[in-house]
């Protein structure tokens, strides 16, 4: 299986009040193509900056980051990258917002309209392509920017956090939604959350990141198989994943 994200030694500091602030320090992360990995750690342990490496947003690190081969410090990473907030254009339509990234790299004209309707489709917005954001609901704002997400360069796909602001119902609805349309396309995912029952219901493996400096310090495979069923959320197996993250995450609290 090829590789799709390999980082070695990585770590990352500014300057803040005259003084250095490491806040990565020596992250390793090895994810295989088709992967969905979760990590989760305590807030401000430098998951987002991470992520802002991965993505090419970040130029100035020590160690190796290479996406699908390439180094990133030579080669422009070809990834999908999506933040908690849904930052859709309130003046643009959902067709509009959602075929945008494909405007930009002047692709749009070559790409089939029955491909992307039948999308469309597969993320629910079928009914919808010509309603503005502020016509929809949370789910379905997400919806649009995961499609949006979807369609941009790459296999690699960042989302950070992108359920955090929802209601638990519709979270549960997202989540479902979410597996099933990943078992579809098999996409690599790399998925940031703070709800590690959220992690374990998603994920191939979850890895667990200490407080600043961050450092990532455990991997755990999920052993549950596909498609992924609410009812496995009430099993004891389920409920032993939730312990042992829950006193992993504690102790990288306090390191």
């Amino acid at each position: 299986m090829k590789r799709a994200v390999e980082i070695t030694g990585l770590s990352k500091s500014y300057q803040m009040d005259n003084r250095e602030l490491l806040v990565l320090n020596g992250v390793n992360l090895q994810v295989e193509a088709g992967e969905f990995i979760s990590i989760i750690g305590p807030s401000g342990c430098g998951k987002s900056t991470l992520f802002r490496i991965i993505a090419g947003l970040e130029k100035d690190f020590l160690g190796m980051v290479y996406i699908n081969g390439y180094d990133i410090q030579t080669e422009k990473p070809r990834l999908a990258y999506m933040l908690q907030k849904d930052l859709l254009l309130p003046w643009r339509t959902v067709w509009q917002n959602i075929v945008l990234p494909l405007e930009l790299a002047g692709t749009l004209k070559d790409k089939d309209t029955a491909f992307l309707t039948n999308m469309a489709e597969e993320f629910g917005l079928s009914g919808f392509l010509q309603a503005w954001p502020d016509e929809l609901s949370g789910g379905m704002r997400q919806r649009t920017a995961l499609l949006r997400t979807w369609l941009m360069e790459g296999t690699v796909m960042l989302l950070d956090e992108p359920f955090a602001s929802l209601d638990a119902l519709t979270r549960n609805q997202m989540q479902d939604w979410l597996t099933a349309v990943w078992e579809n396309h098999k996409k690599t995912v790399l998925f940031i959350t703070h709800d590690i029952e959220e992690a374990v219901y998603l994920s191939d493996r979850v890895y667990v990141m200490r407080s600043r400096p961050g450092k990532l310090t455990e991997s755990i495979p999920i052993s549950f198989s596909r498609p992924r069923k609410r009812e496995m959320l009430y099993t004891e197996e389920f409920l032993g994943y939730k312990k042992k993250l829950m006193s992993l995450l504690e102790e990288s609290s306090r390191a």
